[in-house]
């Protein structure tokens, strides 16, 4: 039953991220590192995964390249989700980065010197990651 574009009886949460009020069939979830309660709009889902904005990205990446479109960071994405995340030992560094690495990309978003310097030695890393890649798709 809908009412106005609001559906009607249903429990209303509030996002952690927005901070909007929405019906339960909107919310997706809690993020998988933090706990924040996260609408469908502001979740980033990996698989059956929810994760905050805060908790999904490449954050030294993102702050060096200046967006989290940048394609070497899709790589290092996959190279998190596909490679990382399975075992346990990987699941455990994931979690370590994503608590010492907010401060750090703070860091480098703040001087093009930091950023021209972490994208060099990125790179590397990242046609690394892209050459491993293409010699499993063979």
């Amino acid at each position: 039953m809908y009412s106005q574009g609001q559906i009607v009886n249903e429990p209303q949460y509030i996002c952690d991220v927005c901070g909007k009020k929405k019906p339960v069939s909107q919310m997706a979830g809690k993020c998988v590192k933090c706990g924040k309660y996260v609408c469908s709009q502001c979740a980033k889902l990996k698989g059956d995964r929810v994760y905050c904005p805060e908790h999904a990205g490449c954050f030294i990446a993102t702050a060096a390249f200046g967006t989290p479109m940048a394609e070497e960071i899709n790589v290092l994405r996959r190279f998190r989700d596909e490679t990382m995340e399975p075992n346990v030992l990987g699941r455990h560094l994931v979690t370590l980065y994503y608590g010492i690495s907010p401060p750090i990309a703070r860091v480098i978003s703040r001087s093009e010197r930091m950023k021209a310097f972490v994208r060099l030695n990125l790179r590397p890393i990242v046609r690394s990651l892209e050459s491993k890649s293409d010699q499993q798709d063979n």
